[in-house]
């Protein structure tokens, strides 16, 4: 473990900025790399998600050298931005005010709004994202002003087929008072290609801003992804979350929401369907941290072939949270005696006038709802897509864009295929 450690250890150095604050904040978390290290089975949350066969692979931060654009978006909506290999390499035109710009960029630009937005305490769970701080090599930083609705989502379409490439990637989502915007990171890679996505996308939402976020997950099956979700709401803002992941050989989603003044509201929406020799991890947590805030929470998962998954929910409600509105649930389906689920809804609450509720079930297909279906001339396979469409519909109706939750239906079918 030791070996692995100085081996990006050695990367953070060579990684550093010569801004004087943000080569500050990075040696504090390399601080706190050294104090984490990568997580292991006697680390709670990660008892069910061994990261052996990551480590095991040496990832480097190597500078990406593309010139041209070798994949196009398949997103079927929106503005679109092409990101390969850690490279912005396309920038569509945007309405006026919008500003979309790399990271490094956006340091020249406005240094005192990264500053803000970069030292603001992040909490450190474990040991990658203290990584991602220290290395920090890439990123994207989309702005949208007070009071200024995008109608069509902003795109970013990542996209990696560099072998032992690691990208640690940061995406920071500030949204003034009263906007709306929809940003959908979209995170594809070549098949058989290993590579390493350690990547966190931060949201910071002013009051009443509304801000819907997906993550659409599709890696090829050789590749490693951890990504952590963090938001902070003010006053009346909404944030709603929509998670699909189908592919990766190892993936781990981390989202966490701090619901910071009254009124906010998040909703957490999920999907993950592994196959063989896939394992797919999503932790959430929400902290209500004020009296008056909703969060809904609702992840389906569909296992198939030898295939694991891992859901672990959590909602905290604080002693002065009042009023607090917190729903959560878990359903999963075994559609092979090999997949397997270890699934944990958590409530902590420490305030006594509240409305919360937390669920989970783990089952198979209904045999008599396959029996009834077959019994009208529809072979079993057909029958047990259509349940599962039927088992995974109220997911896709959470989504308000016909197109996109169209699209995503036909990803759902293609992986079950």
């Amino acid at each position: 473990m030791s070996e692995v450690l100085d081996f990006y250890e050695k990367q953070a150095y060579a990684n550093q900025s010569t801004i004087p604050w943000l080569a500050a904040l990075q040696n504090k978390a390399l601080k706190e790399f050294r104090r984490y290290g990568f997580p292991d089975r006697h680390n709670e949350e990660w008892k069910y998600t061994r990261v052996d066969s990551l480590l095991q692979q040496q990832f480097a931060t190597n500078a990406a050298t593309d010139k041209a654009i070798t994949q196009r978006s398949d997103v079927p909506v929106g503005y679109q931005l092409m990101i390969q290999n850690g490279q912005l390499l396309d920038v569509p035109q945007l309405p006026q005010n919008i500003r979309v710009q790399t990271l490094a960029a956006a340091l020249q630009s406005n240094p005192q709004e990264m500053k803000a937005c970069l030292t603001q305490s992040m909490p450190i769970t474990h040991g990658f994202a203290a990584l991602n701080t220290a290395i920090l090599n890439t990123g994207i930083v989309i702005h949208i002003p007070a009071g200024v609705r995008v109608e069509q989502p902003i795109v970013l379409n990542f996209w990696q087929d560099n072998a032992a490439q690691a990208l640690h990637n940061r995406v920071l989502i500030i949204a003034g008072e009263g906007s709306a915007a929809t940003v959908i990171e979209s995170w594809r890679g070549a098949e058989d290609c290993a590579y390493f996505s350690n990547t966190i996308s931060e949201a910071f939402l002013a009051a009443q801003a509304h801000i819907t976020h997906y993550k659409i997950q599709r890696e090829g099956k050789a590749a490693f992804h951890v990504g952590d979700l963090i938001v902070r709401q003010a006053q009346a803002s909404r944030f709603d979350s929509h998670s699909f992941s189908f592919g990766g050989r190892l993936v781990r989603s981390d989202s966490r929401f701090y619901l910071e003044e009254e009124q906010a509201e998040c909703l957490l929406n999920g999907l993950y369907m592994p196959a063989e020799n896939q394992h797919i991890d999503h932790h959430t947590t929400v902290h209500h941290l004020v009296p008056s805030c909703r969060s809904t929470q609702d992840y389906k998962g569909v296992l198939t072939g030898n295939s694991r998954a891992v859901f672990n929910g959590k909602v905290v409600v604080y002693k002065d949270a009042q009023h607090t509105a917190a729903q959560q649930q878990n359903k999963n389906l075994l559609l092979s005696a090999k997949a397997e689920i270890d699934t944990k809804p958590q409530l902590e609450i420490f305030a006594d006038d509240v409305i919360c509720s937390h669920g989970a079930t783990v089952g198979q297909l209904d045999e008599e709802a396959l029996f009834y279906l077959a019994t009208r001339g529809i072979e079993r396979k057909a029958a047990s897509q259509y349940l599962i469409q039927a088992f995974a519909a109220n997911n896709l109706r959470l989504i308000n864009d016909k197109p996109l939750s169209t699209w995503l239906g036909e990803l759902i079918n293609q992986q079950l295929r």
